[in-house]
């Protein structure tokens, strides 16, 4: 039996599990690894203390930070969450019981659902730029996704392919418009109102299908990286907690609590506004310290 349970392994799951150790709390860490997104970020410039660093090598950095606590880790994906008094916590390897648990299981890349998709993924169809880019040297690459991430997705490329195109469905991109100005400069060719139909090839991708203001055209392509947003890691939690429509869990913005007593969910699983890893670190500690309280009263 533990004191409580941290799910993710992430920025807020690590702070979490960081300031539960250090109040003491017996406190056992579940994630299926230490990566998330932050580990599939080329450079974060906006980390304090840090002017730019890469994201593998700040999750390294939080990793080592948690490990050098007394904290205990296991390394798997969690199936099933239940309450019967006590919280239960179930994954591949084996069942765990704690009186308190932290949901910061963070979120995972939207898909587009189109035909070819699920066929090509790790054949052309990519989701991390930073794991896959160094594959398509010299290559004709499409990014998909108007955002931050497709913008900052197109900007790494470019150390690796000259010929990328950015698709973005709707008519105006919806990054910052600094990145929007940076992948210009780096000569990514920007397109509005494309929308991906179909994915092909032999094997491999070869080509795209793509409909622009109503009409379909084929383009021949050697990688696509598909970067339209992500959805929460909830699929576990079952009736625990209350969704927005978004489905991220809503939390009290003051104490990180969910509608179950004893259930707190900190980071971009949850509906906080602002989905940064700053954020996800003071999410993180706010949900153990209140853990902590809930413990102690």
């Amino acid at each position: 039996m533990y004191d409580l349970i941290i799910i993710g392994g992430g920025p807020a799951g690590i702070t979490a599990g960081i300031y539960a150790a250090r109040k003491r709390l017996k406190t056992l860490l579940i994630t299926k690894d230490f990566i998330g997104q932050t580990g599939l970020t080329a450079a974060i410039e906006n980390w304090p203390g840090e002017e730019s660093i890469g994201g593998p090598e700040l999750m390294e950095k939080f990793e080592n930070h948690l490990r050098n606590n007394d904290i205990e880790i296991v390394e798997d994906e969690v199936f099933s969450l239940g309450k019967e008094g006590d919280f239960f916590v179930k994954t591949d390897g084996g069942s765990f019981k704690s009186q308190a648990v932290i949901l910061a299981t963070g979120r995972r890349p939207k898909k587009l659902n189109v035909v070819g998709e699920k066929e090509f993924v790790g054949k052309g169809v990519v989701y991390c730029t930073t794991c896959d880019a160094p594959l398509f040297k010299d290559k004709r690459v499409i990014v998909v996704g108007g955002g931050n991430s497709g913008l900052e997705s197109a900007i790494e490329l470019t150390d690796y392919t000259e010929e990328i195109l950015l698709f973005e469905a709707s008519p105006t991109l919806n990054g910052d418009e600094f990145l929007v100005e940076k992948a210009k400069e780096k000569g990514v060719e920007i397109f509005t109102n494309r929308k991906i139909k179909e994915i092909r090839g032999d094997g491999f991708v070869e080509k795209i299908l793509f409909e622009e203001l109503e009409k379909e055209e084929e383009m021949l392509v050697d990688g696509i990286f598909i970067q339209i947003g992500s959805t929460p890691i909830t699929d576990f939690i079952g009736d625990l907690v209350d969704f927005n429509k978004d489905g991220e869990v809503i939390v009290d913005p003051k104490t990180c609590r969910t509608r179950t007593e004893g259930l707190f969910a900190a980071g971009d699983l949850t509906d906080v506004r602002d989905k940064q890893i700053v954020v996800a670190t003071a999410e993180g500690a706010k949900a153990a310290l209140s853990a902590y309280s809930y413990l102690k009263k």
